[in-house]
């Protein structure tokens, strides 16, 4: 078992290079963190060292991964978006995010619903120019 850290708050999800080296770990704070592994004598208390933190997301973390060789990391996150994160750079590549269908649709005037339908709509990202 090994501790990590300089990890902020809890953690949510781990995932760890297919040589052993690398740990990406998805926190509630929001961050995806990286660590490299300090030394390979002994597997199961192996050190770790912070070598990232990657910001991006406006929600905890919830899931993380990386592929096969260890140079792309993707991240999921309760802000509804996975961002795909390039582990040389620390750059977020890209980031994915679904279709929001009522995001900025104008509600202003809109009758024959309740004010708690309103304010739903509101809340999905509506938005309402009277208000």
């Amino acid at each position: 078992m090994a501790a990590l850290q300089g990890q902020e708050g809890g953690v949510w999800s781990v995932a760890l290079s297919a040589d052993g080296h690398l740990l990406v770990a998805g926190g509630t704070d929001g961050t995806v963190r990286l660590w490299e592994s300090e030394s390979e004598s002994d597997k199961t208390h192996r050190e770790w060292l912070l070598v990232a933190t990657l910001q991006g997301h406006a929600a905890g973390v919830w899931s993380v991964a990386l592929d096969g060789d260890g140079q792309l990391a993707a991240s999921g996150s309760f802000d509804g978006t996975v961002k795909l994160w390039d582990v040389q750079s620390r750059a977020c590549l890209r980031t994915l995010s679904a279709e929001r269908w009522y995001e900025q649709l104008d509600i202003t005037g809109l009758t024959g619903v309740t004010s708690a339908q309103r304010a739903s709509l509101l809340a999905l990202g509506a938005v309402n120019h009277l208000s």
